[in-house]
């Protein structure tokens, strides 16, 4: 794709649905889209009918699966073979949670929690226009995450100047992982009593984590650039209801542990931009 081209993205599945859109910022494709060239299809058959014609080659593929089983082997390794240098995001919806346990028809490399769908797009597209070369297929989970957390920071390596933040976590690794993901987008990482970012990262949700969160967004009033500290959870086995109860008890947003540097790039570009729009409306 040339700088000047817009992007052409083919969307299968159920992607106007009220659970795709809710995963999307303002609940809009086109918050995330535009200005892209999208083509809308039901179905596998309807996407290799589609692009067989030689007429259409997508920059990016976005499939939904939103029930077990929806697509078959066959389907999805004759696209693949059909579409060799394509971006693909494969988005799967609560009800297909087992993936990767049952079931990994699709690349796991190229697949996320419906919940992330908005980050990982955001993410290809940024490489489109960058020019860089897409995830293979037989990339593992290691190498994905590797690859996207350096990625997603190299376009973004600047998020948190300014900003000083801490991580609280029981698992030690996983902690100084996180703080080194935050060190290389910008954000100086200490034990300051007061930081502007403070990332909770938790397996499971129970009643400990969650007066944690009241205790750190009643008390965490940042002396420097924002009014009051932002409270990232880091939780994938975080359930919508306790996602709910997190956001009552003073979290600004649940992200993702496995996809840690994605949803924080995203997160702090999506709060610029909407305080950009904010400016610009008064």
């Amino acid at each position: 794709m040339t700088e000047t081209s817009q992007p052409i993205v083919l969307l299968i599945g159920e992607c106007q649905s009220p659970q795709f859109r809710r995963a999307l910022p303002n609940g809009q494709p086109s918050a995330i889209l535009d200005p892209a060239q999208t083509h809308r299809v039901q179905s596998l058959p309807d996407a290799i009918s589609l692009v067989g014609t030689g007429e259409f080659v997508p920059d990016l593929v976005v499939a939904h699966q939103s029930i077990p089983d929806e697509y078959s082997a066959n389907e999805i390794d004759r696209l693949i073979g059909m579409l060799p240098l394509s971006r693909f995001v494969v988005a799967f919806s609560p009800w297909c949670e087992s993936i990767g346990r049952t079931e990994q028809r699709w690349p796991s490399a190229w697949s996320v929690p419906l919940a992330h769908i908005g980050a990982r797009i955001r993410f290809e597209l940024n490489e489109l226009a960058a020019d860089d070369p897409p995830l293979l297929a037989t990339t593992s989970r290691d190498e994905a995450f590797r690859l996207l957390a350096a990625g997603c920071l190299e376009n973004a390596s600047a998020i948190g100047q300014g900003m000083s933040a801490a991580v609280i976590s029981a698992d030690v690794p996983l902690k100084e992982c996180f703080e080194q993901i935050l060190a290389s987008g910008g954000f100086d990482v200490n034990d300051d009593a007061s930081p502007d970012l403070c990332v909770v990262a938790a397996a499971f949700i129970d009643d400990r984590q969650l007066r944690l969160v009241k205790e750190i967004s009643d008390s965490g009033i940042s002396l420097r650039s924002r009014d009051s500290t932002v409270v990232l959870v880091a939780s994938d086995m975080a359930t919508p209801d306790d996602r709910i109860r997190l956001l009552k008890a003073g979290a600004t947003a649940v992200i993702s542990q496995l996809r840690f540097a994605e949803d924080l790039v995203d997160h702090f570009q999506n709060a610029t931009a909407s305080e950009a729009l904010a400016r610009g409306n008064k």
